[in-house]
């Protein structure tokens, strides 16, 4: 990790929608320079395809960080224009879901985010890809997908992550399970199931992926449980809250740095709360590809 040496300066990015996002970029831009950071530029947008072409445009500027205000799906967008420049990205939780924000240290704390950008360290990340798309965290396949798809954006502002909750009951009347094929390194598993997950960074929600999941690893984590019954998505579910999903009878976790999936029938595609198409997909992960910023003290598994 090293020390900038030199005052920070920073260009934001902030994505209209976000839960938070207007009132953090608010906040930040009162509160960075009383804390001796010189704000470059501050950009407010309502758009996925706006706000990378802001990001990109920094990047290709020199901006040495670039203060991106949203949730995972706008982080996710970010990361892209990102991943292989010499642009460090740092990273304010403003959306419902800020799973990148915890694997990062940062979890939904304001005040954390502020610190990294202030006198965090700068690290490299990996970044995930998905059928030659990036993701900042995880990607889901099956029911949980598809809730995510279906979640309404004014919905997750008013509600927050109870929002998620509401568009996953109502999927659970349209599920069906699916056959899972999966290959990786020399192996290969199939099963019936509702759901699957697979992740470049460490946390999904609140939750470890799997015990030893990492933003340096190298590898993606993957994990499903197989099952048929809608009973089955109620006990992964309720499992994967409390961080107990592993221990399930029938859970498969593992790691590996390029992973195929396909499925019968095809199945929708989530990656950080944005909608990524349909199977069959094939995974892979970017080695230490974008730099972030982590708040002082930071430690990841890796």
């Amino acid at each position: 990790m090293g020390m900038y040496r030199v005052m920070r300066s920073v260009t934001i990015v902030c994505r209209l929608s976000s839960r938070r996002g207007l009132e953090y970029c608010r906040r930040l831009s009162d509160e960075l320079p009383k804390r001796g950071v010189k704000i470059d530029e501050v950009h407010v947008v309502a758009r996925r395809k706006e706000l990378r072409a802001r990001v990109r445009q920094a990047a290709a500027s020199g901006a040495r960080i670039v203060v991106v205000v949203g949730g995972d799906g706008t982080q996710a967008a970010a990361v892209g224009e990102l991943a292989h420049t010499k642009t460090a990205m740092a990273v304010v939780p403003a959306g419902t879901g800020n799973s990148f924000a915890f694997s990062l240290g940062i979890r939904d704390d304001f005040e954390k985010a502020v610190d990294a950008i202030v006198r965090g360290d700068e690290l490299r990340v990996d970044v995930g890809v998905v059928n030659g798309k990036c993701f900042a965290n995880f990607a889901t396949i099956g029911i949980t997908a598809d809730a995510a798809n279906r979640t309404p954006s004014g919905l997750k502002k008013i509600a927050g992550p109870v929002a998620y909750g509401l568009a996953a009951l109502s999927a659970l009347f349209r599920d069906k399970p699916f056959e899972l094929n999966i290959e990786w390194k020399r192996n290969k598993l199939r099963m019936l199931t509702h759901q699957a997950l697979i992740a470049s960074g460490r946390y999904f929600g609140w939750t470890p992926v799997t015990p030893d999941a990492s933003v340096r690893s190298g590898e993606l984590a993957f994990f499903a449980v197989a099952g048929g019954k809608i009973s089955d998505v109620v006990e992964t579910n309720a499992a994967l809250l409390v961080a107990e999903h592993t221990k399930l009878a029938r859970a498969h976790y593992f790691s590996a740095p390029k992973i195929r999936i396909r499925t019968k029938p095809k199945q929708p595609i989530n990656v950080d709360g944005h909608a990524c198409g349909n199977t069959p997909a094939k995974f892979t992960v970017m080695r230490r590809a974008l730099r972030v910023l982590v708040p002082p003290g930071f430690h990841d598994p890796a």
